[in-house]
Protein backbone atom coordinates (compact mmCIF):
# COMPACT_ATOMS: atom_id res chain seq x y z
CA UNK A 1 0.00 0.00 0.00
CA UNK A 2 1.06 3.23 -1.11
CA UNK A 3 0.23 6.21 0.92
CA UNK A 4 0.95 9.62 0.13
CA UNK A 5 0.01 12.31 2.95
CA UNK A 6 -0.55 15.98 2.37
CA UNK A 7 0.22 16.93 6.13
CA UNK A 8 1.39 15.62 9.25
CA UNK A 9 -1.67 13.92 10.03
CA UNK A 10 -1.94 11.59 7.30
CA UNK A 11 1.26 10.19 8.42
CA UNK A 12 -0.06 9.76 11.49
CA UNK A 13 -2.90 7.85 10.77
CA UNK A 14 -0.59 6.04 7.91
CA UNK A 15 1.70 4.85 10.61
CA UNK A 16 -0.77 3.64 12.96
CA UNK A 17 -2.52 1.58 10.29
CA UNK A 18 0.65 -0.09 9.42
CA UNK A 19 1.58 -1.54 13.08
CA UNK A 20 -2.08 -1.90 13.89
CA UNK A 21 -1.90 -4.72 10.79
CA UNK A 22 1.89 -5.62 11.81
CA UNK A 23 3.07 -4.66 8.67
CA UNK A 24 6.28 -3.17 7.68
CA UNK A 25 6.90 0.44 7.03
CA UNK A 26 9.08 2.10 4.22
CA UNK A 27 9.37 6.21 3.96
CA UNK A 28 10.30 7.90 0.89
CA UNK A 29 11.01 11.17 -0.02
CA UNK A 30 13.18 12.00 -3.02
CA UNK A 31 13.46 7.95 -3.74
CA UNK A 32 17.23 8.25 -4.19
CA UNK A 33 17.94 5.44 -1.34
CA UNK A 34 20.85 3.14 -2.84
CA UNK A 35 19.80 0.19 -0.97
CA UNK A 36 16.37 0.40 -1.52
CA UNK A 37 14.73 1.44 1.36
CA UNK A 38 12.06 4.08 -0.25
CA UNK A 39 10.45 1.05 -1.04
CA UNK A 40 8.88 -2.58 0.28
CA UNK A 41 6.95 -5.32 -0.58
CA UNK A 42 3.75 -6.52 1.71
CA UNK A 43 3.70 -3.26 3.27
CA UNK A 44 3.07 0.27 3.75
CA UNK A 45 4.92 3.27 1.61
CA UNK A 46 4.81 6.74 3.59
CA UNK A 47 5.59 8.21 -0.36
CA UNK A 48 5.78 11.96 0.24
CA UNK A 49 6.10 13.09 -3.25
CA UNK A 50 2.34 15.27 -2.73
CA UNK A 51 4.05 17.37 0.24
CA UNK A 52 7.12 19.71 -1.83
CA UNK A 53 6.02 23.62 -0.31
CA UNK A 54 9.09 25.92 0.12
CA UNK A 55 8.85 28.71 2.12
CA UNK A 56 11.43 31.20 2.16
CA UNK A 57 12.05 34.16 4.22
CA UNK A 58 14.46 36.05 2.77
CA UNK A 59 15.26 38.60 5.48
CA UNK A 60 15.48 35.85 8.32
CA UNK A 61 17.55 34.09 5.24
CA UNK A 62 15.93 30.90 6.46
CA UNK A 63 13.54 28.24 4.47
CA UNK A 64 10.95 25.79 5.34
CA UNK A 65 10.92 22.61 3.12
CA UNK A 66 8.57 20.07 3.40
CA UNK A 67 9.80 16.10 3.29
CA UNK A 68 9.04 15.29 -0.17
CA UNK A 69 10.96 18.69 -1.57
CA UNK A 70 13.98 17.28 -3.98
CA UNK A 71 17.40 19.16 -4.21
CA UNK A 72 16.22 21.02 -7.56
CA UNK A 73 12.64 22.09 -5.73
CA UNK A 74 14.61 23.96 -2.74
CA UNK A 75 16.95 25.29 -5.33
CA UNK A 76 14.83 27.05 -7.33
CA UNK A 77 13.13 28.72 -4.17
CA UNK A 78 16.00 30.06 -2.88
CA UNK A 79 17.50 31.14 -6.28
CA UNK A 80 15.80 34.03 -6.85
CA UNK A 81 17.19 35.69 -3.38
CA UNK A 82 20.42 34.99 -4.11
CA UNK A 83 20.91 32.57 -1.20
CA UNK A 84 21.30 28.50 -0.74
CA UNK A 85 22.49 26.50 2.06
CA UNK A 86 24.21 23.23 1.36
CA UNK A 87 22.11 20.73 -0.75
CA UNK A 88 23.75 17.78 -2.72
CA UNK A 89 24.65 17.99 -5.95
CA UNK A 90 22.34 15.54 -7.72
CA UNK A 91 19.37 17.74 -8.57
CA UNK A 92 16.76 14.97 -8.25
CA UNK A 93 17.90 13.96 -4.51
CA UNK A 94 15.13 14.01 -1.88
CA UNK A 95 16.36 16.78 0.62
CA UNK A 96 14.86 14.68 3.61
CA UNK A 97 17.51 11.89 3.27
CA UNK A 98 20.00 13.68 2.29
CA UNK A 99 19.58 16.16 5.42
CA UNK A 100 18.91 12.93 8.21
CA UNK A 101 22.50 10.80 6.87
CA UNK A 102 24.21 14.23 7.15
CA UNK A 103 24.54 15.93 3.76
CA UNK A 104 27.21 16.88 1.33
CA UNK A 105 27.46 19.38 -0.96
CA UNK A 106 29.63 22.80 -2.60
CA UNK A 107 28.86 24.52 0.22
CA UNK A 108 30.04 21.64 2.58
CA UNK A 109 33.53 23.28 3.37
CA UNK A 110 32.35 26.82 3.57
CA UNK A 111 28.78 26.78 5.69
CA UNK A 112 29.07 22.36 6.81
CA UNK A 113 26.42 19.49 5.71
CA UNK A 114 23.00 20.08 5.40
CA UNK A 115 22.57 18.53 8.61
CA UNK A 116 24.91 21.73 10.31
CA UNK A 117 22.23 23.98 8.68
CA UNK A 118 18.89 22.68 9.67
CA UNK A 119 17.56 24.88 12.82
CA UNK A 120 14.15 22.86 12.95
CA UNK A 121 12.20 20.14 12.11
CA UNK A 122 8.59 18.53 12.75
CA UNK A 123 8.45 14.74 13.56
CA UNK A 124 5.56 12.04 13.82
CA UNK A 125 6.70 9.61 16.10
CA UNK A 126 5.36 5.91 15.81
CA UNK A 127 2.90 6.67 18.21
CA UNK A 128 1.06 9.11 16.65
CA UNK A 129 2.89 12.32 18.62
CA UNK A 130 3.96 15.35 16.45
CA UNK A 131 6.71 17.50 17.69
CA UNK A 132 8.46 20.16 17.03
CA UNK A 133 12.45 19.66 16.79
CA UNK A 134 15.05 22.54 17.68
CA UNK A 135 18.39 23.00 19.68
CA UNK A 136 15.53 24.10 22.27
CA UNK A 137 12.59 21.67 21.61
CA UNK A 138 13.07 18.16 22.12
CA UNK A 139 16.64 18.33 21.67
CA UNK A 140 17.72 14.99 22.40
CA UNK A 141 15.96 14.02 18.80
CA UNK A 142 17.15 17.28 17.28
CA UNK A 143 20.54 15.82 17.70
CA UNK A 144 19.65 12.19 16.58
CA UNK A 145 18.24 13.10 13.39
CA UNK A 146 20.87 14.86 12.59
CA UNK A 147 22.64 12.23 10.61
CA UNK A 148 21.04 9.15 12.70
CA UNK A 149 18.73 8.77 9.39
CA UNK A 150 15.04 8.28 9.65
CA UNK A 151 15.20 5.88 12.44
CA UNK A 152 13.33 7.82 15.29
CA UNK A 153 10.42 9.35 13.19
CA UNK A 154 9.19 10.24 9.95
CA UNK A 155 10.00 14.14 9.50
CA UNK A 156 7.16 16.30 7.63
CA UNK A 157 9.49 19.42 7.25
CA UNK A 158 12.87 21.04 7.87
CA UNK A 159 13.70 24.75 8.38
CA UNK A 160 17.27 25.64 6.91
CA UNK A 161 20.08 28.54 7.26
CA UNK A 162 20.27 29.82 4.35
CA UNK A 163 23.34 32.00 3.50
CA UNK A 164 24.38 34.66 0.84
CA UNK A 165 25.70 33.62 -2.13
CA UNK A 166 27.15 35.23 -5.52
CA UNK A 167 29.52 35.01 -8.04
CA UNK A 168 31.23 31.85 -8.57
CA UNK A 169 33.78 30.34 -10.82
CA UNK A 170 33.24 26.89 -11.80
CA UNK A 171 33.32 23.55 -14.12
CA UNK A 172 35.33 20.68 -14.38
CA UNK A 173 39.51 19.92 -15.20
CA UNK A 174 39.66 16.85 -17.38
CA UNK A 175 42.90 14.45 -17.08
CA UNK A 176 43.74 11.45 -19.25
CA UNK A 177 44.62 8.03 -18.20
CA UNK A 178 48.44 8.89 -17.82
CA UNK A 179 47.90 11.43 -15.55
CA UNK A 180 45.21 9.93 -13.00
CA UNK A 181 48.19 8.79 -10.41
CA UNK A 182 50.06 12.00 -10.50
CA UNK A 183 46.91 14.19 -10.16
CA UNK A 184 45.13 11.97 -7.12
CA UNK A 185 48.79 12.35 -5.30
CA UNK A 186 48.39 16.53 -6.26
CA UNK A 187 44.70 16.44 -5.48
CA UNK A 188 45.32 15.13 -2.00
CA UNK A 189 47.74 17.47 -1.50
CA UNK A 190 45.78 20.84 -2.88
CA UNK A 191 43.08 19.92 -0.56
CA UNK A 192 45.29 20.39 2.69
CA UNK A 193 45.95 23.67 1.55
CA UNK A 194 41.99 24.32 0.39
CA UNK A 195 40.46 27.56 1.70
CA UNK A 196 36.78 27.38 2.40
CA UNK A 197 35.66 28.96 -0.28
CA UNK A 198 36.54 26.61 -2.56
CA UNK A 199 35.18 22.84 -2.86
CA UNK A 200 36.90 20.27 -5.27
CA UNK A 201 36.02 16.80 -5.35
CA UNK A 202 37.32 13.91 -7.82
CA UNK A 203 35.73 11.43 -10.03
CA UNK A 204 37.33 8.62 -11.95
CA UNK A 205 35.55 7.57 -15.04
CA UNK A 206 35.93 4.89 -18.06
CA UNK A 207 36.77 6.63 -21.30
CA UNK A 208 37.62 5.42 -25.20
CA UNK A 209 41.77 6.06 -23.75
CA UNK A 210 41.23 4.18 -20.63
CA UNK A 211 40.47 5.22 -17.00
CA UNK A 212 40.37 9.29 -16.75
CA UNK A 213 40.52 11.83 -13.80
CA UNK A 214 37.62 14.99 -13.71
CA UNK A 215 37.98 17.47 -10.99
CA UNK A 216 34.67 19.42 -10.46
CA UNK A 217 35.30 22.64 -8.60
CA UNK A 218 33.13 25.61 -7.08
CA UNK A 219 34.97 28.43 -6.01
CA UNK A 220 32.84 31.30 -4.35
CA UNK A 221 33.64 34.85 -4.86
CA UNK A 222 35.88 36.78 -7.72
CA UNK A 223 37.02 34.41 -10.76
CA UNK A 224 40.48 36.02 -10.98
CA UNK A 225 40.74 34.66 -6.78
CA UNK A 226 39.14 31.48 -7.92
CA UNK A 227 42.07 30.99 -10.72
CA UNK A 228 44.71 31.86 -8.65
CA UNK A 229 43.80 29.19 -6.22
CA UNK A 230 43.34 26.75 -9.30
CA UNK A 231 46.61 27.32 -10.62
CA UNK A 232 48.62 24.16 -8.50
CA UNK A 233 45.75 21.67 -10.82
CA UNK A 234 46.75 23.23 -13.95
CA UNK A 235 50.62 23.13 -13.69
CA UNK A 236 53.22 21.95 -14.14
CA UNK A 237 50.13 18.89 -15.05
CA UNK A 238 47.95 20.40 -17.68
CA UNK A 239 44.50 19.14 -17.88
CA UNK A 240 43.04 17.81 -21.22
CA UNK A 241 40.38 19.83 -21.14
CA UNK A 242 39.11 22.86 -19.32
CA UNK A 243 35.59 23.77 -18.79
CA UNK A 244 36.23 25.97 -15.84
CA UNK A 245 33.97 29.22 -16.29
CA UNK A 246 32.75 32.35 -14.23
CA UNK A 247 29.24 32.05 -13.15
CA UNK A 248 27.25 32.42 -10.69
CA UNK A 249 27.05 29.87 -7.44
CA UNK A 250 23.02 28.95 -8.55
CA UNK A 251 24.25 28.44 -12.26
CA UNK A 252 27.43 26.02 -10.55
CA UNK A 253 24.57 24.29 -8.64
CA UNK A 254 21.86 24.02 -11.47
CA UNK A 255 24.46 22.65 -13.56
CA UNK A 256 24.49 18.62 -10.91
CA UNK A 257 24.07 15.47 -11.96
CA UNK A 258 20.58 14.52 -13.86
CA UNK A 259 21.18 11.11 -14.56
CA UNK A 260 18.83 8.91 -15.93
CA UNK A 261 18.13 5.87 -13.56
CA UNK A 262 20.22 2.66 -13.60
CA UNK A 263 21.03 -0.04 -12.59
CA UNK A 264 24.11 -0.10 -9.95
CA UNK A 265 25.69 -1.35 -6.92
CA UNK A 266 27.77 1.30 -4.58
CA UNK A 267 29.24 1.32 -1.49
CA UNK A 268 31.80 3.76 0.21
CA UNK A 269 34.59 3.97 2.85
CA UNK A 270 35.75 7.31 4.72
CA UNK A 271 39.85 7.83 4.23
CA UNK A 272 41.54 10.02 6.78
CA UNK A 273 44.81 9.93 4.33
CA UNK A 274 43.75 9.20 0.61
CA UNK A 275 47.87 9.19 -0.49
CA UNK A 276 48.31 5.49 0.85
CA UNK A 277 45.50 4.32 -0.98
CA UNK A 278 45.92 6.15 -4.38
CA UNK A 279 47.94 3.00 -5.80
CA UNK A 280 45.05 0.44 -4.53
CA UNK A 281 42.82 2.54 -6.68
CA UNK A 282 44.92 2.85 -9.87
CA UNK A 283 45.09 -0.48 -10.01
CA UNK A 284 41.74 -1.29 -9.76
CA UNK A 285 40.34 0.93 -12.15
CA UNK A 286 42.08 -0.63 -14.58
CA UNK A 287 40.85 -4.00 -13.72
CA UNK A 288 37.13 -2.31 -13.44
CA UNK A 289 34.33 -3.36 -15.74
CA UNK A 290 33.22 -1.56 -18.79
CA UNK A 291 30.66 0.78 -16.55
CA UNK A 292 32.32 2.38 -13.23
CA UNK A 293 33.12 5.48 -11.26
CA UNK A 294 35.02 6.00 -8.21
CA UNK A 295 33.64 9.40 -6.94
CA UNK A 296 36.18 10.85 -4.04
CA UNK A 297 34.69 13.76 -2.06
CA UNK A 298 37.20 15.45 0.47
CA UNK A 299 36.46 16.98 3.81
CA UNK A 300 38.42 19.63 4.98
CA UNK A 301 36.47 23.36 6.56
CA UNK A 302 33.58 24.32 8.69
CA UNK A 303 32.34 20.63 8.31
CA UNK A 304 35.36 19.63 10.20
CA UNK A 305 35.23 22.11 13.09
CA UNK A 306 32.50 20.78 14.60
CA UNK A 307 32.78 18.01 16.82
CA UNK A 308 31.95 14.48 16.35
CA UNK A 309 29.37 14.29 19.38
CA UNK A 310 27.60 17.75 18.19
CA UNK A 311 25.68 16.10 16.06
CA UNK A 312 24.77 12.69 15.12
CA UNK A 313 26.76 12.89 11.75
CA UNK A 314 29.89 12.32 12.53
CA UNK A 315 32.23 12.63 9.32
CA UNK A 316 33.93 15.81 11.33
CA UNK A 317 38.15 15.00 10.61
CA UNK A 318 39.84 15.88 7.39
CA UNK A 319 39.83 13.18 4.92
CA UNK A 320 38.26 11.71 1.85
CA UNK A 321 34.82 10.12 1.17
CA UNK A 322 35.37 7.34 -1.54
CA UNK A 323 32.71 6.36 -3.39
CA UNK A 324 32.63 2.75 -5.88
CA UNK A 325 30.22 2.15 -8.19
CA UNK A 326 29.88 -0.25 -11.13
CA UNK A 327 26.63 -0.70 -12.92
CA UNK A 328 25.14 -2.96 -15.80
CA UNK A 329 23.15 -3.03 -18.70
CA UNK A 330 21.86 -6.88 -18.51
CA UNK A 331 21.86 -9.68 -15.55
CA UNK A 332 25.41 -11.51 -16.96
CA UNK A 333 27.06 -8.02 -16.24
CA UNK A 334 25.67 -7.43 -12.34
CA UNK A 335 27.83 -10.13 -10.85
CA UNK A 336 30.97 -8.73 -12.31
CA UNK A 337 30.52 -5.37 -11.41
CA UNK A 338 29.00 -5.64 -8.04
CA UNK A 339 32.22 -8.08 -7.13
CA UNK A 340 34.44 -5.57 -8.42
CA UNK A 341 32.92 -3.07 -5.61
CA UNK A 342 32.99 -5.18 -2.66
CA UNK A 343 37.09 -6.05 -3.96
CA UNK A 344 38.50 -2.66 -4.19
CA UNK A 345 36.64 -1.88 -1.25
CA UNK A 346 37.89 -4.86 0.70
CA UNK A 347 41.58 -3.52 -0.48
CA UNK A 348 40.94 0.05 0.81
CA UNK A 349 39.71 -1.56 4.04
CA UNK A 350 43.67 -1.01 5.58
CA UNK A 351 43.55 2.90 5.04
CA UNK A 352 40.03 3.48 5.95
CA UNK A 353 38.11 4.91 9.41
CA UNK A 354 34.14 5.35 9.29
CA UNK A 355 31.82 5.43 6.21
CA UNK A 356 28.97 7.83 5.06
CA UNK A 357 25.62 6.10 5.35
CA UNK A 358 24.18 8.14 2.88
CA UNK A 359 26.39 6.18 -0.26
CA UNK A 360 26.18 2.94 1.02
CA UNK A 361 24.05 0.26 -1.20
CA UNK A 362 23.87 -2.30 1.11
CA UNK A 363 23.42 -2.76 4.93
CA UNK A 364 24.94 -4.67 7.96
CA UNK A 365 25.62 -3.95 11.50
CA UNK A 366 29.28 -3.76 10.74
CA UNK A 367 28.36 -0.89 8.54
CA UNK A 368 25.87 0.59 10.96
CA UNK A 369 28.14 0.69 13.61
CA UNK A 370 31.28 1.90 10.94
CA UNK A 371 28.88 4.84 9.96
CA UNK A 372 27.33 6.62 13.51
CA UNK A 373 30.49 5.78 14.82
CA UNK A 374 31.54 7.27 18.44
CA UNK A 375 27.73 8.14 18.82
CA UNK A 376 26.33 4.87 17.62
CA UNK A 377 25.45 4.16 21.73
CA UNK A 378 23.71 7.58 22.09
CA UNK A 379 21.92 6.83 19.38
CA UNK A 380 20.60 3.68 20.27
CA UNK A 381 19.39 5.39 23.26
CA UNK A 382 17.35 7.53 21.40
CA UNK A 383 15.85 5.12 19.42
CA UNK A 384 14.80 3.20 22.42
CA UNK A 385 12.88 6.13 23.75
CA UNK A 386 10.79 7.27 20.53
CA UNK A 387 10.95 3.82 18.58
CA UNK A 388 11.10 0.93 21.06
CA UNK A 389 9.88 -1.43 18.72
CA UNK A 390 11.83 -0.69 16.25
CA UNK A 391 8.67 0.24 13.65
CA UNK A 392 11.16 2.01 11.76
CA UNK A 393 13.63 -0.84 10.79
CA UNK A 394 13.42 -0.19 6.97
CA UNK A 395 17.21 2.41 7.00
CA UNK A 396 20.43 1.92 8.30
CA UNK A 397 18.69 0.66 11.12
CA UNK A 398 19.94 1.44 14.64
CA UNK A 399 18.66 -1.00 17.19
CA UNK A 400 16.77 0.25 20.06
CA UNK A 401 19.13 -0.39 23.30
Amino acid sequence: MIVRPSAAADVARALDFAQRQHLPVAVRGGGHSRAGFGGCDGGVVIDFSRMKRIQVDAEKRTARAEAGSLVRDFDAATRPFNLATTMGGCLTVGIAGLTLGGGEGFLMPKFGAACDNLIAAHVVTVDGRELDLSEVSNPDLFWAIRGGGGNFGVATWFEYRLHPVGEALSGTLAYSSHQVSEMLHAFAGFIRGCPDELNVFAEILPSTDGPGLLLHLCSLGEASRGNDLLQPLRTPVKPVEDKVRAMSYSDAQAAGFLPAPFAHFQTNLFLPDLRPAIETIRTAIHEAPAQFRVLIIPFYGCVTRIAPTDTAFALRQFGFEVDMLGSWNTAGEKDGAVRWVKSLRDRLQPFAHGTYVNQLGETNEDLVRAAYGPNYARLAAVKRKYDPENVLSINQNIHPA
